[in-house]
């Protein structure tokens, strides 16, 4: 059996035990009974429910024509900008406004904790700051074979409903947990990419995102108790608990983070921002050759950091890709609260936040058995972005690879993610 606690099973599950209180830690039972997602067919047959069988039931009406009076006012399509960089200084501008969470830059403290020889090279394990109060924990990668200044890539982790790990989803080490070797198997082909792209002369960085590893929620209760202590190996059944319990949390979490006057996006964006503030100052690194890569709400990092900050040379985006237009009805219980940012759609869908990314190159990947996504959002994302490359005469710009499988980094993509590295940045 997979020890793999899915996003998608995550959700489900959060979805049928949603009365239970955030504080306790319900048995693990509750995510292995959580039944699967239904079958593409399936998911077409609901269209003749009355409510087209959404998780929002008799609300679905209501909230869908909310959804479809959105503009995307700032779309490159509907703008059709002559000036290119015009264009996207006043997306960006509108997207910071939304993200409600700006920290001016610091300096970066960094500190180094750990040096690991790794052959072909060298692991730091470091702490540096994204804003005075904030301190983030990431792992830096440093080839040993590389000409330097060396082109460097911001890796993202997924989520996966895996708050435990972070950056370690990615990034394999000595003696890790085995039901962090069985994760990285299932979501990655049990390859470590960072690792991979170190081996061919990138200079790789990858923090933990907010509330996942080392940021991840701990309660008076874990210390009462003596688990969530990443101090000692906990077994795969607290993991598990403690998973579930962060993940019925994060609601809780999103509606403290809107009510304190900034977005859960926010955080996200400008720690990635503040990454490659970071990478600026190694010399082991060039500025002028970022790129940046991740998987599922990796992918949602990705799109963001690439549209917003013009330092990302080139991108890899994996697994999220989507007009949000169609994820309601029936997908809607698959959006994470770390990517709501209020009011966006009104001015741009996610495709639009890619399309800032232009004229940098792009890359797509999507398995067409991923069913935290309907195909047809896929399809008109994929679509959208193509007229967006093809307006500028920048086809060769935008790559979308595609496979027939789940919803995952698979190797084939990597090594295609490498090769598009390659020529571009």
């Amino acid at each position: 059996m997979s020890h793999r606690l899915s996003r998608r099973a995550a959700l489900r599950a959060l979805g049928a035990t949603s009365a239970a209180t955030v504080a306790g830690l319900p048995p693990v039972a509750n995510l292995a009974a959580a039944s699967p997602l239904q079958s593409l067919a399936q998911i077409e047959a609901d269209q003749a429910k009355k409510w087209k069988g959404s998780a929002l039931g008799n609300l679905y009406p209501f909230i869908k024509q909310q959804q479809q009076k959105t503009r995307q006012s700032l779309a490159f399509i509907n703008r059709r900008s002559k000036n290119l960089e015009e264009w996207k200084g006043e997306a960006r501008a509108k997207v910071f406004e939304l993200l409600s969470y700006r920290p001016e830059p610091c300096d970066p403290q960094a500190r180094i904790l750990e040096r690991v020889d790794k052959g072909d090279y060298v692991r730091e394990r470091l702490t540096f700051h994204t804003t005075p109060e904030v301190e983030v924990p990431a792992y830096l990668l440093i080839p040993k074979r590389a000409k330097f200044p060396a082109p460097a890539v911001v890796a993202l982790h997924d989520h996966g409903g895996f708050y435990y790990f972070g950056k370690e989803k990615i990034v394999e080490t000595e003696n890790e947990h085995p039901i962090m070797t069985a994760y990285r198997k299932e979501s990655y082909d049990g390859l470590s990419y960072p690792a991979t792209l170190a081996r061919n002369g990138y200079v790789v960085i990858v923090i933990d995102m907010f509330y996942f590893g080392e940021r991840r929620l701990i309660l008076d209760e874990d210390l009462e108790q003596g688990i969530n202590d990443r101090s000692k190996i906990e077994s795969e059944e607290t993991i598990k608990k403690i998973n579930i319990r962060n993940g019925q949390a994060e609601c809780v979490v999103l509606r403290n983070i809107i009510h304190s006057g900034f977005t859960w996006g926010g955080v996200l964006v400008w720690d990635d921002i503040r990454t490659i503030d970071y990478l600026e100052t190694r010399p082991e690194v060039d500025p002028h050759r970022i790129a940046c890569v991740g998987l599922s709400v990796g992918g949602w990092r990705t799109n963001f950091l690439a549209g917003l900050d013009a330092r990302i040379k080139a991108a890899c985006l994996a697994g999220w890709m989507t007009s949000f237009r169609h994820l309601i009805p029936r997908h809607e219980v698959h959006t994470v609260p770390s990517g709501m940012i209020p009011g966006l759609m009104d001015h741009l869908d996610y495709p639009d936040v890619g399309s800032l990314t232009m004229p940098n190159p792009l890359m797509l990947v999507h398995g067409w058995q991923d069913a935290l996504f309907p195909p047809e959002g896929v399809k008109a994302a994929f679509q959208y972005l193509t007229r967006c490359y093809e307006a500028i005469g920048k086809p060769e710009r935008l790559d979308i690879f595609t496979y027939d499988g789940p919803h995952k980094f698979p190797a084939e993509a990597q090594q295609r993610m490498i090769e598009w590295f390659a020529r571009w940045v």
